[in-house]
């Protein structure tokens, strides 16, 4: 091993075996190096160039997009906004006519009026004039219009004993225990109570009594009818009967129930 060691280190220590270059071959090769940077660096040179070139006209035409892009816009908003305004929806008008006749004669056709021209004949779609009476029944207290007189008796109200209420002594008159006057009650045998008088300090539904005025009466029953001293008020019940208001000329003195059937003449 120590052998090849030595022998190796001898034939590298041999200058027979050195190879000497020419200064004309040094030369060459320096030369052609420094060539070949002088090509790199124009090489590189030219291609910096060419990105840069390349570079401005992509912004150039970047920017020109971008500037049509706005004017494109800026031009259609400017056309919308200048654009013909849409005609309102036409609006029709529609006038209704309406012709009444006021007091017009019999058979003239108003359009309320279908009667076939004859005078003496009413025409049936006409409104009535006619006031429906009230619905209350005929009661004060106790006692009832048309309650036989035995069951009044059972009632306790009634005041004995009775005075007859007519000349024949047919119908007979009670007392009762709130009204102290002896014509009160009027009992008939056939219709038992034809009338009962309330007593001065009662008041009917409506807040009608003695000392009311006849307007009072009239404000509260649309259907009162003054004759004479009396204002009467129809009312519909089972059986039939009318409120009787007696006044003394504009005021109410004193309030009766009576019943419409009565065959008494005093009631």
């Amino acid at each position: 091993m120590d052998d090849l060691d030595d022998e190796l280190r001898r034939l590298f220590n041999d200058d027979r075996l050195d190879v000497h270059s020419e200064p004309v071959a040094v030369e060459a090769v320096v030369s052609g190096a420094r060539r070949r940077r002088r090509r790199r660096t124009a090489v590189t040179g030219a291609v910096a160039v060419v990105a840069l070139v390349g570079a401005g006209i992509g912004l150039t035409h970047l920017t020109t997009s971008r500037l049509e892009d706005t004017t494109g816009a800026l031009l259609t908003t400017g056309t919308s906004a200048t654009s013909t305004p849409t005609s309102p929806p036409p609006v029709s008008t529609v006038v209704s006519t309406v012709t009444q006749t006021v007091n017009a004669p019999p058979g003239t056709g108003t359009p309320d009026d279908t009667s076939t021209g004859d005078p003496g004949k009413p025409s049936s779609n006409r409104p009535s004039t006619t006031l429906v009476p009230e619905s209350q029944p005929g009661r004060y207290g106790t006692l009832a219009l048309g309650m036989p007189e035995a069951e009044a008796l059972e009632t306790g109200s009634l005041v004995e004993p009775s005075t007859p209420a007519d000349a024949e002594q047919r119908c007979k008159a009670y007392a009762t225990k709130s009204v102290p006057d002896a014509n009160a009650v009027i009992v008939s045998p056939a219709k038992g109570i034809v009338r009962i008088m309330m007593p001065s300090y009662a008041k009917t539904p409506k807040n009608v009594g003695a000392g009311s005025t006849v307007a009072d009466v009239k404000t509260a029953y649309a259907n009162a009818a003054q004759s004479g001293s009396h204002v009467t008020v129809q009312m519909a019940a089972s059986p039939p009967w009318t409120y009787v208001f007696e006044i003394d000329g504009t005021t109410v003195t004193t309030v009766f129930l009576r019943l419409a059937a009565g065959d008494c003449t005093t009631a």
